[in-house]
């Protein structure tokens, strides 16, 4: 989905299902200090928070993700074609963020 939907997406998932946290990854670089693209994130928390105050947002460390995703795909025997597609390394990617989020609290 295009970045710039999200808020509407959101807006209509959120009106049908009862959501208490939601994870976004946190992009970092290789040593741990933000990226270009950690503004975006902070822009997205702070218009996310004024909406949507009762949800708690949570960061996770994204770095390695999409590597992590697209070798997923590789041992599952994804045809190469479909590898390619970004959007569904980004699923898979963001199933990988969740996930790691949810060993990290346990």
């Amino acid at each position: 989905m295009p970045t710039w939907q999200i808020f509407d997406w959101l807006a209509k998932y959120l009106a049908e299902e009862s959501v208490g946290d939601l994870v976004i990854g946190e992009s970092l670089h290789k040593d741990g200090t933000p990226n270009k693209i950690n503004a975006h994130v902070v822009g997205f928390e702070r218009k996310f928070a004024k909406i949507y105050h009762d949800i708690k947002l949570h960061r996770q460390d994204e770095y390695y993700t999409s590597k992590r995703a697209m070798q997923a795909m590789i041992e599952s025997g994804v045809p190469k074609m479909k590898r390619r597609e970004k959007e569904r390394v980004d699923r898979i990617a963001a199933t990988i963020i969740l996930q790691d989020f949810m060993e990290a609290q346990s």
